[in-house]
C-alpha cells in the first residue's frame, strides 16, 4: 500500500482537484432562482466526493465513500458496498441538517428584516 508520505500527498491532490469541481459546479448552479433546487444540488455533490470511508474493514486507510462504493459493488467479488453507503447516507444527513439550519437562519433573518421595516 501507499506509504504515510505518498498517502497525504494523494489526497491533498483530490482535495484540491474537489474544490475545483465544486467552484465549477457552484457556477453552474448559481443562475439557479430557486434556493430549494440550489442548495440540495451543492449538497449532493459535495457529499458524493468529500465523504471518505475505510477502504478496507481491517485498515486505516481511507478514500472517497463513493469510490469505494463502486469498487465494492463493481469489482470485489464478495464486496459489501452497503458498508460505503452508510457514510453516505450519514454524510448526506449531515448535510440536510445544515442546510436546514442556513434555511431557520436565512427565515429568521427574512422575517426580522420584514419587521423592521414595516
Amino acid at each position: 500500500m501507499l506509504e504515510q508520505n505518498e498517502y497525504l500527498v494523494t489526497w491533498s491532490v483530490y482535495i484540491l482537484a474537489v474544490l475545483g469541481v465544486m467552484l465549477v459546479w457552484w457556477a453552474m448552479t448559481r443562475p439557479l432562482p430557486w434556493l430549494w433546487l440550489k442548495q440540495p444540488l451543492r449538497l449532493l455533490l459535495t457529499a458524493v466526493l468529500l465523504v471518505p470511508a475505510p477502504v478496507a474493514v481491517d485498515r486505516p486507510e481511507l478514500a472517497p465513500a463513493f469510490f469505494v462504493y463502486l469498487l465494492e459493488l463493481f469489482v470485489v467479488k464478495e464486496g459489501d458496498p452497503g458498508r460505503a453507503a452508510l457514510y453516505l447516507v450519514y454524510g448526506l444527513g449531515l448535510g440536510v441538517i445544515v442546510v436546514l439550519i442556513d434555511a431557520a437562519i436565512r427565515t429568521l433573518f427574512r422575517h426580522t428584516r420584514r419587521n423592521q421595516l414595516t
